[in-house]
Parts: structure tokens; sequence; C-alpha cells
């Protein structure tokens, strides 16, 4: 038989080879290799980047990090398996230069050099933008909900609580009430003892769950999660809801480059747009003119503040729909708002003047009367009244979803969320193995530099990178 024979692995080679052997020089590695060796860690605030006179020597916060770029682009979070890595993996004992730190070491690196990292992705886009591949002309921002370390089971309401204690205060009374029926009678069939031993304990868990009702009253808060305070309990689409946390990310149209991310704890987007448009601003010096996003960032007074800073602003409007009854309705588009009466003209030719404002709303409130005589009342409402609502920033509302064209939502959509499931699937199926936000900010960090490099590899190529990099 004509087969094809390995070395014997007993045979002595005369010229071992040399590590600088183990990858070819157009394998991506060698990027990570390079890039992470032209940055000033010192500078970037890297935990032991500056070492003792005395102590054990550390490891290298550069050798870390280009380990863990290395991991997330191989979808390996695991800091465990990523110490075997190091024994066996031809690609990481090249990049290691053949150190092989423990399990401990490579997690307590992660941990504590969250903001340096964050800064490290800031420099890569600097990178991207004299390469050429970040041009700031639409910025399209999303966010997306990522679990946490914790499980769903351990995030409990105050309406849960509250639950809970009223079913605890059923048994606790149920069984009193059979002590005392018993104690009537004489005779008991109960176990005393063991009724004893129940009661005692349903009261000192009435007394944990009172203590922990009490903690979210005095710190006001609606929720908590018993083994990760800072995660949350939000919704998160098909899933439902989840303990976790929101991504926040801002990605440039031009290569699907995450310009700036954010991992935070709001339930919704719709506070985000300004501190993430600004912070993306300042990540592309000022380099920044249209930003768009979905609805979901419909918020009046943050589209107003970052129209105002000179930048062009693309979103839908999140408005009600008249919906009363069958068939077609007025909406308020039907309506035309004519400036120096501060009212509406209804369809029918009518005037609907100012009434009074909602400042928990932020908006004002505009209606008529006799809309019973009007003729046209079937296709605008059942009441004597049709109400129309101005929010108070309602002109930059306008102006957004007038900028929000269809065009630029399939580019949205096509620019930001195929960047949200990479990361997922690069991020361990969405799940942050790190507990607490400050660490799974970290690994989302780290995610996203992998994914950027990535993108950046797949658009110039590993020689041109590592020419850019020399």
């Amino acid at each position: 038989m004509r087969h094809l024979e390995g070395t014997p692995r007993s045979q002595t080679l005369l010229l071992p080879p040399s590590v600088e052997d183990y990858v070819p020089e157009d394998h991506p590695v060698r990027v990570i290799d390079a890039f992470v060796d032209s940055l000033d860690l010192s500078e970037m605030g890297f935990r032991k980047a500056q070492t003792a006179h005395t102590g054990r020597r550390p490891y290298h916060p550069g050798d870390l990090l280009k380990l863990y770029i290395y991991a997330y682009l191989n979808q390996t979070s695991s800091t465990r398996r990523l110490e075997k890595e190091c024994h066996r993996n031809l690609e990481v004992l090249w990049l290691m230069k053949q150190l092989a730190p423990d399990f401990k070491t490579i997690a307590d690196f992660r941990k504590d050099n969250g903001n340096a990292v964050r800064k490290v992705c800031r420099q890569f886009i600097v990178f991207c933008k004299q390469a050429g591949l970040v041009s700031g002309e639409l910025v399209a921002i999303d966010g997306s909900k990522f679990k946490a370390a914790a499980s769903k089971d351990q995030a409990i309401t105050r309406k849960q609580l509250q639950t809970q204690l009223g079913k605890l205060d059923q048994k606790i009374n149920s069984y009193l009430e059979k002590l005392a029926a018993s104690e009537q009678k004489g005779e008991s069939d109960l176990n005393n003892e063991k009724v004893t031993e129940a009661l005692a304990y349903l009261e000192a868990h009435k007394a944990e769950l009172q203590d922990e009702l009490k903690t979210l009253v005095e710190e006001g808060k609606t929720q908590h999660c018993r083994t990760e305070s800072d995660a949350k309990l939000m919704k998160s689409g098909r899933e439902g809801m989840v303990v976790g946390y929101n991504a926040q990310n801002a990605v440039d149209g031009g290569h699907q480059l995450v310009v700036h991310h954010e991992l935070t704890q709001a339930g919704s987007d719709n506070r985000q747009l300004e501190p993430v448009t600004q912070a993306t601003r300042e990540a592309l010096d000022d380099d920044l003119k249209t930003v768009v996003a979905d609805a979901g960032y419909s918020n009046g007074d943050q589209i107003s503040r970052t129209q105002s800073s000179g930048l062009e602003v693309g979103i839908p409007s999140n408005r009600a729909v008249n919906n009363q009854g069958s068939g077609e309705y007025f909406q308020k588009r039907d309506f035309t708002y004519l400036p120096d009466e501060d009212a509406y003209q209804c369809p029918a030719g009518k005037l609907l003047p100012h009434k009074t404002i909602s400042n928990k709303d932020r908006m004002h409130l505009y209606a008529r009367s006799g809309c019973h005589r009007c003729p046209l009342q079937a296709k605008c409402t059942k009441a004597d009244q049709r109400w129309i609502t101005r929010h108070y920033d309602e002109d930059a509302l306008e102006k957004a979803n007038k900028a929000a064209t269809p065009e630029r939502m399939i580019r949205r959509m096509a620019t930001v969320e195929p960047t949200f499931a990479t990361l997922k699937r690069i991020l361990n199926k969405g799940r942050f193995t790190c507990w607490g936000l400050s660490s799974a900010s970290s690994e989302y960090s780290l995610g996203v530099l992998s994914y950027n490099l990535m993108r950046a590899i797949n658009v110039l190529g590993v020689k041109a990178m590592m020419a850019r990099l020399a």
C-alpha cells in the first residue's frame, strides 16, 4: 500500500524548525502581533506595563492582549481553554513566543484592563481612518441585548417579591390554623416538631424577602439580580425577557467598522442617541456628517440637541396611529399646522386652537368642539372633540423623519445589524462569561476589537496591513 507516511517521532532532526516557521507570512496572526507592538501600552493605562524593581516578573500586557484578540477571532472565551492552547496551538505558540500563562492570569488581565482595551479600540479606529477605511459620511447606530453571566432565575422585581410574600403568608397562616385546630381537639395527627421547623423556615424566608423588598424601595429600584447586581432584566425581541446589558454600536457605513461601542444598563435605546453620537464624533475627530437609527431612538430632546451640533439625523418617528373604529381615518399628517395662529387646520377646514400642555409627555395639545356637526366626523373621531398633539421638539422630529428615507433605512439595517450577529457569534452566542458591568464591558471591547481587526484584514489584506503597521 502506498500511503503518505509521517516522520517517525523518535527520529532526531539535524536542524530543528524555527518557531518563526510555525505560521506563514500572510497569516492574520502576524497582523495581531504587529498592531499590538505598535501601541504604547503604558500610555493607554494597562496594568503591569511598567514593572517594579522587586518581586516576580509579570507577563507583558501586550502578550496577553495578543492572546485575547486571537482568542475572540477564533470564538474562544474560556480562559482554561486558552491556557491549553498556549501549549498545543502552533499559532498561539508563535504569537506568545512559547509563553504559557495560567488561566487565572489570563482572566485577571481581561477583568483589570477594561478602560485600556477601550483605548486600544479607539486607537485602531484612528489607524482605520488613516487607511481610508472610515469616513464618517454615514454612521448607523443600534442597540442589542447581550445576556449576562448570571442566570435569569436570579432576577427579581418588586411585584414578584410582593407576590411571593403573599404566598408565604398564606402558607404560614395555613400551618397556624392547622396547629390551632389540633390543639382544640386535644389530639393531633400532625408532627409538631416538623411543623415548627417548617414555620421557622417560612418565617426566615419571609424576613429575607422583606429585607430585599425594603432595599429595592429605599434605593428606588424596581428590580435587581441577586448574583450580578449590575445586570438588568430587559426585553429582547424574540427572546422575551433576558438578564443582561444593552450594547450600543455606532458603525461606519463604508466597511462596517464599529467606530464606537458602549455597554449600558438601559432597557431601551430612547436616551442613547446623544451620548453615542457625541462619543462617535470624538472618535472620528469631528469628521461625522450623518447619523441614522431606527424608531427606538425617536426622542425629541435627544434629536434636537444632536441636530443643533450640526449633524444630519435620520430617524423615523415613533408615533401613535388613529385606529378608532374601522376603515380609513385621518392621521396627524392630514392636519396642517399654522405657526402664525399656533393652531392646526383639519381636513374640513376648521381650526384646532392650542388648549393646554403636558410637561410629562413634552406635548402641546390642540382641540376643537362641535365635531358631531362635521360631515367628515366618521373619518375622524367618534367623540365631540378631536385632539392633536404637537411635541415640544416637533420640528426636529419631522426633520429627522424626513431624513430617514427608505434607502437610508435599508442601508442602516445592512450596516449595523450584521455587526451584532457577528459579535454574538464571537462572544459565546451573545452571553458574557465575565460577571459585572466593568468586566463584561472589557469582554465586549475585546470582541469589538477582534471584529474590527478582521474586517480591516478582509478589506486591505494581511500584506497591506503589515506595511501600514511597519
